[in-house]
Formats: structure tokens, sequence, C-alpha cells
């Protein structure tokens, strides 16, 4: 199986297992927090002044690492995906800027992007946070019913995990090649991330009520 790429353009090697990594890989975060930040930006930006909201001591910049070469290549692709366009702006003497400006097509594919759940818990840390973060920007009320469906995802998610620890001899049978270490190690496994779900699941309930709109 092919090598996968973080936003940082780092590879990692894809993980087999149950029906939480059964899904289709997302789209990079990174491409979608652009096209946010350029909503943000009143639909048009420098290339220069979205790098800066990636940088230390900005709120992205504790969720997402984006490199300005990996920048402009996301800022490329979307372009070709017709999502946003690109211009030049004179500044003599100095060189020309580069100019992006966010699409109807561009706007519709964030929106869509904002209003879907993540479908696994390891994703929550950077494409639900970068979900999230334009979601208060740009609708509170969307911000909470995302963080309580994703809350959902994630309780069903345990549910299955749980009911795989059940089901996960302790010991190795006779049925079974593993040795007795391979079926405690497969215990403590799915032990470590029903705990990391049960957890997700708390803070989600939490994000929830804390972003609420007010009267609800």
């Amino acid at each position: 199986m092919d090598a996968l790429r973080t936003a940082t353009g780092e590879h990692r090697e894809p993980i087999d297992g149950d029906r939480e990594r059964d899904q289709p890989i997302p789209e990079w975060p990174a491409e979608h927090a652009l096209l946010g930040l350029l909503i943000l930006s009143g639909g048009t930006a420098h290339g220069y002044d979205l790098a800066r909201q990636f940088r230390r001591g900005r709120p992205l910049a504790g969720v997402i690492r984006l490199e300005s070469a990996m920048l402009y290549k996301h800022l490329k692709k979307l372009a070709r995906l017709g999502w946003l366009t690109m211009t030049l702006e004179d500044q003599p003497p100095r060189p020309p800027r580069q100019v992006c400006h966010i699409t109807p097509e561009g706007e519709a594919e964030l929106r869509r992007w904002l209003a879907e759940p993540v479908a696994r818990t390891r994703e929550i840390r950077l494409e639900f946070l970068v979900k999230l973060y334009f979601a208060m920007h740009l609708d509170p009320a969307l911000a909470a019913r995302l963080a309580n469906e994703q809350r959902d995802v994630v309780l069903q998610l345990a549910e299955s995990l749980a009911e795989q620890l059940d089901s996960t001899p302790s010991t190795a049978s006779d049925e079974d090649d593993a040795s007795a270490e391979d079926a405690a190690f497969r215990q403590l496994v799915l032990g470590l991330r029903l705990r990391q779900t049960r957890a997700a699941a708390e803070w989600l309930e939490q994000a929830a009520a804390t972003i609420a709109p007010a009267g609800e």
C-alpha cells in the first residue's frame, strides 16, 4: 500500500484495521483552511497574508503546520479545481504580488466540507479542529451542530471498539496462530483506542456546550 502524505508534506504509512480506518482518505485540511481564510478575508487575500496565518502565535498554527512552499502548491491545486483564481498585483519596484480570489464554487465546497463530521477519531486533532475554527467564525450555530454530530460519530466508534474488545480473546486459542503475547497486545491496543475515543466524545460534549449560541 502506498505511503500517504500529512498536511505538512511528510510521509506516513497507512494503517490497516477496523471500520474506523476503512473510510476513504479525506482531502487535505490545509486546502480547505486556505478557502476558509479567503472567506474570512472578504474573498481576496495575498499569498503572503495567507501564509502569516500559519505562523507561531496564530490560532491555526497550534493545529496545522504549513510551510510557504506547500501553501503555494495547495493554492495552485485549488486554482486547477476552480475553487479560486490567482492574479498578479504590481508593486514597483518590488516583484508583483500574487492575489487569490475565492470563487462561488470554492465557497460552496468549503461550506459542504464544514458541515460534515470526520470519520475517524484520529482526524479530530487536525481536520475536525480546522473545521471547528472556521465554523465558529462563520456560523456559531453550525459549529455547535458540528460538535454534536461529531460526538455522535465518535460514540458509534466507541461502541464498535467496545464490541471488538469484548470479542477479542485475552489468551491465544487453538484456532489462532497468535501467541499469548499477540493476544494480549491486541487487547491493549483496542483498550487504548477505546479510552481515547471516549475521551474525545467527552471533549466534544464540552466543546458543543462552550460554543452553543446564546439562548440555546
